[in-house]
């Protein structure tokens, strides 16, 4: 045997040894919202930075926390050889600070007037997806509901100005008020800003921020609520895993009621209506019967319309209360329609998030941002349509 050989002979037998002595294999898993970084065998200490970039994960957006585990082996060359385990999480507020965009949609205070009339004014909430980092994320979709706060409050006085007789005020809650963090899309739990938590504080406070200044325009309020899919507990694989009532788009508003609750004399004419083991609801609403659903349900055809008029009608047939309904809102679609359909009137409610890049990509298409509004009379169900 030549020295050649013979050197690399007892190189193989030390890379041999080297990979029986490393007992993990190097390389990043992921569970959820925190995952493992094992390293291949280093000498000295790690340069943590360099290993996440290494596996494509940016020190800005992650970082490593303790405990790090190691294990050790002597080289061939004298050296000590160490493998290194540790723990990764995403740095989940280091694009978002919370606080004062919570602080700056808390300043209003109620100020209670009496209003006369029977025509009621109606805002669909749709499809906040708070936690979404699409468009300009969190913080664009935050100013975007402040603005339409204040917004739905000047067009309740321009409605008033030309003779429209509103007094009531019914505000629809849609669903996917939140983005949720695993199960809707692949890369979900890495794009999101805020963690679950956070994304129902923020929600629970611009909603409770909202009604305590709306409440004041208005001689009576009635929050209706339905849950969509991003507020559903799902697994990993996408799928929902506990009831259609365990919804966080549902969770929030009943904590709203509870907060405006403990203050009656200010609140007391705000009502809440949820919806329980249903994804639809109907209320009575200047007299005629309004209904709300999320949208998700819809499956079958070539457009949003078909598919959701498809749904109502089986309702419709099957006698199920939201098969009754005069005007039927929904969220879901994130864009514009209304369509009169004889015997109900459909407002398909645009976004007030910052858009969906995967969305545009696909489609090339990218909908206007905005808060649905629209009177309901006695004399007609549906007048004066606008988005703020």
């Amino acid at each position: 045997m030549s020295l050649k050989d013979e050197f690399r002979k007892q190189v193989q037998q030390v890379e041999e040894l080297t990979a029986r002595k490393r007992k993990w294999l190097p390389g990043v898993e992921w569970l959820g919202s925190e995952g493992t970084v094992t390293t291949d065998a280093v000498q000295g200490d790690p340069e943590w930075e360099n290993i996440l970039r290494a596996w494509d994960l940016d020190p800005e957006e992650f970082q490593i926390v303790e405990p790090v585990l190691f294990n050790s082996w002597g080289g061939s060359d004298g050296l000590l050889n160490r493998q290194f385990k540790a723990k990764v999480v995403r740095r989940v507020h280091a694009t978002v600070d919370i606080e004062p965009l919570i602080a700056q949609a808390m300043k209003h205070k109620p100020k209670k007037r009496t209003y006369e009339g029977t025509a009621t004014l109606n805002v669909a909430l749709a499809d906040w997806q708070i936690g979404k980092n699409d468009g300009d994320g969190v913080e664009g979709t935050i100013a975007r509901i402040i603005d339409c706060r204040d917004a739905l409050i000047e067009r309740a006085k321009e409605l008033r100005k030309i003779g429209r007789q509103v007094a009531h005020l019914n505000v629809l809650w849609t669903g996917d008020s939140i983005e949720g963090c695993v199960g809707h899309y692949s890369s979900q739990t890495f794009s999101v800003e805020l963690n679950r938590r956070d994304q129902v504080k923020v929600t629970r406070r611009l909603l409770t921020d909202a009604l305590q200044s709306w409440s004041q325009h208005f001689e009576t309020v009635t929050v209706a609520a339905v849950g969509g899919n991003h507020g559903e507990y799902r697994n990993g694989k996408g799928k929902m895993f506990t009831g259609v009532d365990d919804n966080d788009d549902l969770a929030i508003v009943e904590q709203v009621s509870e907060i405006l609750g403990a203050n009656p004399e200010a609140y007391g004419h705000v009502r809440f209506v949820i919806a329980r083991d249903s994804l639809t609801l109907t209320i009575p609403s200047a007299g005629w019967i309004l209904g709300i659903t999320h949208g998700h349900l819809s499956r079958n055809g070539a457009t949003a319309e078909v598919k959701l008029r498809q749904w109502w009608e089986k309702q419709a047939a099957g006698r199920q209360p939201i098969g009754d309904a005069d005007v039927l809102v929904t969220g879901h679609y994130h864009h514009l329609r209304v369509a009169d359909w004889g015997g109900c009137v459909w407002l398909q409610s645009p976004a007030l998030d910052g858009g969906s890049d995967w969305w545009r990509a696909t489609a090339g298409e990218v909908s206007q941002p905005g808060m649905l509004t629209f009177v309901m009379s006695e004399q007609q169900r549906i007048t004066d349509v606008a988005v703020l």
